[in-house]
């Protein structure tokens, strides 16, 4: 019986670095197969962050051009009412005084 336990015991701790080394073998390479989705995932969030970046400057851009164009725009609508209101001066001017009706 003794001779029974020791062999067990014996069997025992030959076997479990066998089945540790497995084990172990696999979470290596779930390691790595994580390790390589992680970079992965890091060069993925650095190309965004960079195209995010030219958006940004692209959006900056782009609404200092609305500024103009709306600055522009304001101007000439300033300008259009200052020469519609010249033109109706000179249109009372040329118009013919006194019309007789019959």
């Amino acid at each position: 019986m003794r001779k029974l336990v020791i062999a067990l015991i014996f069997l025992a701790f030959i076997s479990i670095p066998f089945f540790s080394g497995c084990q172990s073998k696999q979470l290596q390479e779930e390691n790595a197969s994580l390790k390589s989705q992680v970079e992965s995932l890091n060069v993925e969030t650095a190309t965004l962050n960079n195209k995010l970046k030219d958006l940004d400057t692209e959006n900056s851009a782009l609404k200092s051009q609305v500024e103009g164009l709306t600055k522009e725009k304001d101007e000439l609508a300033k300008e259009k009412e200052e020469l519609t209101a010249k033109v109706a001066d000179l249109e009372k001017q040329l118009a013919p005084k006194g019309k007789k009706k019959k």
